[in-house]
């Protein structure tokens, strides 16, 4: 399956989006934010396995505003370059980034239906915040690394929420896990799935060290049945 990058209108520009279509033409709509990576290989294949479950997908160019079309490998090098775009990264423009990638994803003919958010590790969190500050019909987190330092917004969260994460991620630690779980378990919106034995980015199958193909398996399978309830 073979996606197109299109435009987004946003504050002070635009920037770009790789958008991958259903194989029927049309379907509901998901923002798929990137990890601190860029939307590289690996975000262009997860978004084009969602694509393969009838979703239309759009993974916005998050770090335009710092160097646009990042696309960085996983190793050492890719790393620290990842890390430095972090840092500089401006988490408050990028919900209103994220807000314009929702609306230019509602305004393409090949979006029919409700949009949802999804994201991993950083996009993890972005998919929460996204529930609690934007227009969206659901939200969808791959291990959100700083979910736990938002919590205070969980009360205004309206639409589903699916959150995952991995037993033993050192990027969301057991104390911040807690803190999470003890905000979020009694929420009439939200669910979340704790992955025994899985690190950070177990879902993510172009980073061999971390991935664990049976917790991704399970994990996507809820995803998928998830977004179509929305």
């Amino acid at each position: 399956m073979a996606g197109s990058w299109i435009r987004i209108a946003a504050e002070g520009g635009s920037f770009e989006g790789y958008l991958s279509v259903p194989a029927a033409g049309s379907g509901p709509g998901l923002v798929m934010v990137q990890e601190i990576f860029g939307v590289n290989p690996s975000i262009r294949h997860l978004a084009d396995m969602f694509a393969a479950e009838g979703f239309t997908v759009l993974a916005p160019d998050f770090f335009w505003r710092i160097q646009p079309r990042v696309e960085l490998p996983f190793d050492e090098a890719g790393m620290k370059r990842a890390q430095e775009l972090h840092k500089a990264f401006d988490y408050e423009q990028g919900v209103r980034d994220c807000g314009a990638a929702v609306q230019a994803l509602r305004k393409q003919p090949q979006c029919k239906g409700p949009v949802a958010v999804t994201g991993y590790c950083l996009g993890g969190t972005f998919a929460y915040l996204a529930a609690a500050r934007l227009p969206v019909d659901g939200a969808l987190a791959y291990y959100g690394t700083r979910i736990h330092n938002y919590l205070e917004e969980a009360a205004s969260i309206k639409c589903p929420v699916l959150l995952h994460f991995g037993e033993l991620d050192h990027a969301v630690p057991p104390e911040a896990l807690a803190k999470i779980r003890a905000a979020l378990d009694g929420h009439p919106k939200v669910r979340i799935h704790v992955y025994p034995g899985a690190k950070h980015a177990f879902a993510n199958p172009m980073r061999p060290a971390n991935y664990d193909a049976k917790s991704a398996a399970l994990a996507n399978e809820r995803s998928f049945a998830f977004l179509r309830t929305l």
